[in-house]
């Protein structure tokens, strides 16, 4: 192994959290700034979801990422005793014939078998919801509980002595020296989330500040296992409650809960449902998400030492343990990145 190095990471949310662990696994020294912000990670749904359902495909590089996530997540589950990811069944409800067809042409396909599981009667017949069009039951799904998960994990890292609960101030980083008020680092690595917006170093990338909102609901007469899919998803969460999401707003950086977003919610989930419920809780959060929906992952173009490790999106729960895993493998052993997440794709201005 190289010589230990000394890491600064600047946020302490899904991203952070992922880049953090993997340099401590290698036997490296992480100081983390973080100012409790994380507006994303926090209230994320934490749904790990295989398929795309638009039209029936697979998510980007599921086949690497649902079995590393799961190693990931095991593995913080044991160091930090808390159980934070449970494995769950997606059922999707068909909008319509051509969409139901999509998933007949696909589910017996090799490809598609450990991640669909081929429409029965009961499917068809599942009396849960709204359904026209049948049903499909999407298997190797997951959910973390996001809030669990972050909290542990910032715990840990502060028994650790490892994590400053302050915000980052720019005018105390030198980047030409890689040193931050006091102290010089082997690199630098920006795990902002959406407020990479106002980090000067990287201004001209165009992660959006994306917000969505969820509410949480008590329906007893649902009494399902099943995490629903038709225009929104119904989570549930025990004892009658089901976290229902989520809202798209585009950029905008207000985090506060909204009526629309009510509104919205109540009619997405009456498409669902016509059950009676009452809302319980609303959350709102703002997602770091990019033009290709893709992550961006790398060194500064003109800064040497100086990274980012951000725009993971609305599948980052699912992304984020093998692409900071990646990352970590280019930050101490130079392995090469992927050019789908490299910052060159965005010019500037």
């Amino acid at each position: 192994m190289n010589a230990s190095k000394h890491y600064l990471i600047v946020g302490a949310g899904l991203a952070g959290i992922c880049v953090a662990w993997h340099l401590r696994k290698k036997g490296h020294q992480v100081t983390i700034v973080d100012n409790g912000q994380n507006k994303s990670s926090v209230i994320a749904a934490g749904m790990i979801n295989p398929l795309v359902f638009r039209r029936m495909t697979k998510s980007w590089r599921v086949d690497e990422f649902l079995p590393y996530a799961n190693s990931f997540y095991s593995e913080l589950e044991t160091s930090f005793a808390v159980k934070f990811h449970n494995q769950i069944t997606i059922r999707r409800i068909f909008s319509s014939a051509q969409e139901r067809g999509f998933w007949e042409e696909k589910q017996h396909l090799p490809e598609f078998a450990n991640y669909m599981t081929p429409i029965t009667n009961d499917d068809d017949l599942f009396y849960k919801s709204h359904n026209p069009f049948g049903t499909g039951r999407v298997k190797a799904a997951s959910v973390v509980d996001a809030s669990n998960f972050v909290k542990s994990a910032q715990h840990y890292f502060s028994e650790q002595k490892c994590i400053l609960h302050e915000s980052f101030d720019h005018d105390a980083f030198i980047p030409t020296q890689l040193k931050y008020k006091s102290k010089t680092y082997d690199a630098v690595v920006f795990c902002e989330g959406f407020s990479s917006k106002t980090n000067p170093l990287f201004a001209h990338l165009p992660i959006q500040q994306t917000k969505g909102e969820t509410i949480t609901i008590q329906c007893s007469e649902l009494k399902t296992s099943e995490s629903l899919n038709r225009k929104c998803f119904v989570l549930p969460l025990g004892n009658d409650l089901y976290r229902v999401g989520a809202t798209y707003v585009w950029n905008t950086s207000e985090d506060n809960i909204t009526d629309e977003a009510t509104k919205e919610l109540r009619e997405k989930f009456s498409v669902i449902s016509d059950l009676p419920y009452a809302i319980v809780e609303q959350k709102a959060g703002i997602r770091p998400t990019t033009p290709d929906r893709r992550p961006i992952i790398g060194e500064h173009p003109e800064l040497s030492g100086i990274f980012i490790f951000n725009g993971l999106g609305t599948k980052g729960y699912m992304s984020a343990p093998l692409l900071s895993h990646e990352f970590c493998e280019h930050l101490t052993e130079g392995a090469l990145l992927s050019e789908e997440l490299s910052l060159a794709r965005f010019k500037k201005g």
